[in-house]
């Protein structure tokens, strides 16, 4: 698999591709946390912004940002198909989750994960995001992780382009960094 032809675009809640990534994460979700309820429609707010990962026609991921009231945003839903990981994919979508509660006027961006998720801990602390104490609705939940990183504020007009990153094919597997 190749991440040249990865397209991320923004896509409605009620997406026949996003609701069958998202049934694809809470059975993941099930299966690392057979004790804990699975309530992945809980705290989702109706302003929830979801973005969509694909290669070619095939949807390989998705995240959605959620505003809080404080001006911050929460990342939530991230997920990619284990046939898709290994590649640099996530971190993608992180990346334009990132810019997108940016461009919102987000000065934050927060989440909650688990701790038997090592491999979305290691995403997000690549990323740059620092562990914070549990936040309402998790604040109570021994197998949460908070996380959250401040956001850059728009600029009227770019001083320079970001910078353009060279693209590799990678197989599953094979990590992308």
């Amino acid at each position: 698999m190749t991440t040249r032809d990865l397209t991320i675009t923004a896509a409605s809640s009620d997406d026949p591709r996003i609701l069958r990534l998202v049934r694809d994460l809470d059975a993941d979700l099930a299966a690392r946390y057979p004790d804990e309820p699975c309530d992945g429609g809980a705290h989702i707010d109706p302003a929830i912004r979801f973005l969509l990962a694909e290669t070619g026609a095939r949807p390989v991921g998705c995240c959605a940002i959620q505003p809080f009231p404080d001006g911050a945003a929460e990342l939530k839903r991230m997920y990619v198909s284990p046939q898709a990981r290994g590649c640099g994919i996530a971190a993608r979508l992180l990346a334009e989750a990132e810019r997108t509660a940016a461009a919102l006027g987000h000065h934050e961006i927060r989440l909650e994960t688990g701790v038997h998720q090592p491999e979305a801990i290691a995403l997000y602390t690549r990323a740059g995001y620092t562990l914070i104490p549990n936040y309402p609705p998790y604040q109570h939940e021994a197998l949460s992780r908070c996380y959250a990183k401040p956001l850059p504020l728009p600029e009227a007009t770019p001083k320079t382009p970001p910078p353009s990153f060279p693209r590799r094919a990678c197989s599953p597997g094979q990590a992308a960094f």
